[in-house]
């Protein structure tokens, strides 16, 4: 399931339950700290403890003055351990100032992670650098060998706008480390999708950012587990707790639903056997009463099949796809060439979109685009015409298309507003 950070007034709220919200990484202090070797000592061989011992060191550094300029409860923290480095890093940022960004209500939310989190995967053979790109967000990490955290870690916006954009902020991210410590960056990685598969890992997709690499070699599946992601969370600690116990609960209940479902088709299997033997023992005309009869059955059986297959797939994902749809939309991010006023899902891949655009060309350029990119086709009728209508009138231009979204596509990332990072000065709790 891709990420989705636009507000969607037209798709219900618990949709935000499946959606991985990743905030961009210039919104965050970052701090690298040594862990007392009684931290590794006491919690040997006992992950859980260790987390719990990091997390109190963690706490008592945010409550320091000297250090924060805001208390705990008014941030959103996270942080990643590594208890063979003996290390941790911890990210922080005001929850007021998500708030003047638009994050608001981050607990409706799947998870909520910094953008560079997929760095913490995976301990570094050496000693080295690395670039990640996330949107409009570059992330230099700086790693040293046998360690999955990072000795430094600085983000920065990238203005696309401007001529060598991503050249210029490489160079003022390097600028901020002693390079000659770490083995260079080969080349920027761009994160893209993440899902959530079943076996309670989360994939974050990786790939080039060279047009040549990309289409040479499939993106890299970064895989961390659910557990581990929790301390990367951003949300409140009680939430955090809580909420792993209610999703724990739920995981519960629907493995008792599934094997209630695979025992009932089980049973519906038998059962129409059972009715199909004893079909041949009777004359012609009864066989084929009876067989008219069972008619609904196989239908209703075939539906079922059908929506088990549908959600295996995984349903219908309205965040996803209007994710992948809006980035072609054109134009500044506040500012887009056009923009949606309905989406209706009639199937996974079958949507009808209805919206506004500055004019007929801006609307005609953005479904192009989509075919383009081979993100989606126009749907036609039985006359064989396109499905779409684009209507000009009033000082206003409108627009209705149906479309077929295309599976598994990777997702292209949309532009958004340049952040800013952690303040300096204290601020009341509202």
């Amino acid at each position: 399931m891709a990420e989705v950070q636009d507000s969607h007034p037209d798709l219900p709220i618990g949709g935000l339950r499946e959606i991985t919200l990743r905030i961009p990484g210039e919104c965050f202090f970052c701090e690298t700290i040594s862990l007392p070797a009684s931290v590794a000592k006491e919690a040997e061989g006992k992950n859980k403890l260790f987390e719990n011992k990091v997390e109190e060191l963690i706490l008592e550094k945010l409550q320091d003055l000297s250090f924060s300029p805001y208390p705990p409860d008014q941030l959103a923290w996270g942080f990643h351990a590594c208890k063979m480095g003996a290390r941790a890093i911890f990210f922080a940022t005001p929850l007021a100032r998500l708030k003047q960004l638009g994050w608001e209500n981050l607990d409706l939310f799947r998870r909520v992670f910094p953008s560079f989190v997929s760095l913490f995967s995976h301990p570094r053979e050496k000693s080295q650098m690395e670039f990640l790109l996330h949107e409009d967000t570059l992330t230099l990490a700086c790693f040293s060998k046998g360690s999955s955290v990072p000795n430094e870690l600085f983000s920065l916006p990238v203005r696309w706008d401007k001529e060598d954009a991503l050249e210029v902020v490489k160079s003022k991210l390097l600028s901020l480390v002693d390079v000659a410590n770490y083995t260079p960056a080969n080349s920027v990685v761009i994160a893209t999708e993440v899902n959530r598969l079943p076996e309670g890992i989360f994939e974050f997709d990786h790939a080039p950012f060279e047009e040549e690499s990309r289409s040479m070699a499939p993106p890299d599946k970064i895989r961390i587990s659910a557990d581990e992601l929790w301390n990367h969370d951003l949300r409140h600690i009680n939430f955090k707790k809580t909420e792993k116990k209610k999703r724990a609960q739920s995981r519960n209940r629907w493995k008792s639903m599934g094997f209630a479902v695979a025992a009932t088709l089980v049973l519906l299997v038998c059962f129409v056997g059972l009715k199909i033997g004893g079909f041949k023992l009777k004359e012609n005309e009864e066989l084929s009463l009876e067989m008219g009869r069972q008619v609904p059955l196989v239908l209703e059986s075939q539906k079922l099949l059908e929506k088990l297959k549908q959600n295996k797939l995984g349903g219908i994902d309205p965040f996803g796809a209007l994710g992948r749809v809006a980035v072609h939309r054109g134009g500044p991010p506040d500012n887009p060439d056009l923009w949606f006023s309905l989406a209706h899902f009639e199937t996974r891949s079958h949507v009808r979109l209805e919206g506004e655009g500055k004019n007929v060309e801006s609307i005609n350029t953005f479904l192009e685009k989509l075919e383009r990119a081979n993100v989606s086709s126009i749907r036609k009728g039985r006359s064989g015409e396109e499905l779409r209508k684009i209507k000009s009138g009033g000082g206003k231009t409108t627009f209705e298309v149906e479309i077929d979204l295309f599976e598994e596509k990777p997702q292209k990332v949309a532009p958004s507003d340049a952040r800013s990072s952690l303040p300096t000065e204290r601020v009341k709790e509202s």
